[in-house]
């Protein structure tokens, strides 16, 4: 079968809750820290992911998933499993936050938590792999959103936190959706007055950490023009930035690719690697 068939036919049907496909992640080797509480309301709660020791490359990935920002249907932490096994068998550390969502909150409640769930990691994450480590911010769709503003915009986290984050990795993310059309997206990212400082591609300075974006051709979700638009800008600001599209992956598909026993079919978990990898190192210069 194959990947863009399987994946139709799982990611399709959201009953399954990845039941299969985290399955299968579950019997790898790492180390899972469920339900760590990193703020005090009910969904202010992270897993931590860690590999084994002798592969541990002392990096941490927070990945954000998506959902429409509540919007769609939208599934917690450990249905992304998969995502963490992809790369603890990379030699990651991965961190998978819950946060509130509409209809109970708005744009500046999703982003306070996200902002929370980093600086927990920042402030904790020593504990647990015994030293302090880099940071990279990674989500999809809404969850890449998450991600991208809080790399572009300095001023949901403190200096000595933000100095700590060296890239970020967005999986079929909205970066500059003006003007929005769906009635849900009005009531959480309104009023109208606050909508351009929702647009990741409106805090572009140049000297943001590297992004890598990745996109499926076959999207039919979030349009290119996110991507192109936000390649453009930091471009032109003189930023480091990575684009890979891939032609046979739709919305879900490149989020589904870093599932086993389909990782090997598609370059998404390779690229992404690769990013991690380079720029881990200290005093990397930008590969665009």
């Amino acid at each position: 079968m194959t990947i863009s068939l399987f994946l139709a036919t799982l990611l399709g049907c959201m009953q399954a809750k990845l039941f299969l496909i985290n399955g299968l992640a579950r019997w790898d080797d790492y180390t899972l820290i469920a339900d760590i509480a990193y703020g005090e309301q009910a969904l202010n709660h992270l897993d931590l992911y860690l590999p084994t020791a002798e592969k541990s490359k002392h990096v941490t990935v927070i990945f954000f998933y998506g959902g429409c920002w509540g919007g769609c249907e939208l599934l917690p932490k450990q249905e992304y499993r998969f995502v963490a096994q992809a790369l603890t068998a990379q030699g990651y550390a991965v961190v998978i936050p819950d946060y509130r969502h509409h209809p109970e909150v708005k744009f500046a409640t999703i982003m306070a938590d996200a902002a929370q769930a980093v600086v927990w990691a920042d402030k904790h994450i020593a504990d647990y792999s015994g030293g302090q480590e880099p940071l990279f911010l990674m989500g999809h769709s809404a969850g890449a959103h998450l991600a991208a503003m809080l790399t572009l915009n300095e001023s949901y986290l403190k200096p000595a936190v933000y100095q700590r984050i060296k890239g970020f990795i967005g999986l079929a993310g909205p970066y500059d959706f003006l003007p929005m059309t769906d009635e849900y997206q009005k009531v959480v990212f309104g009023p109208v007055a606050n909508y351009p400082a929702t647009q990741p591609v409106n805090f572009v300075e140049g000297t943001e950490p590297p992004l890598l974006l990745l996109y499926g051709q076959g999207d039919e979700t979030v349009k290119p023009v996110n991507i192109a638009s936000l390649r453009q800008k930091v471009q032109q600001e003189g930023g480091c930035v990575e684009t890979h599209e891939y032609r046979d992956l739709g919305h879900a598909f490149l989020l589904g690719a870093l599932s086993l026993p389909y990782q090997a079919q598609e370059p998404v978990l390779t690229d992404i690697v690769q990013f991690l990898d380079y720029y881990a190192q200290p005093n990397q210069h930008c590969k665009s």
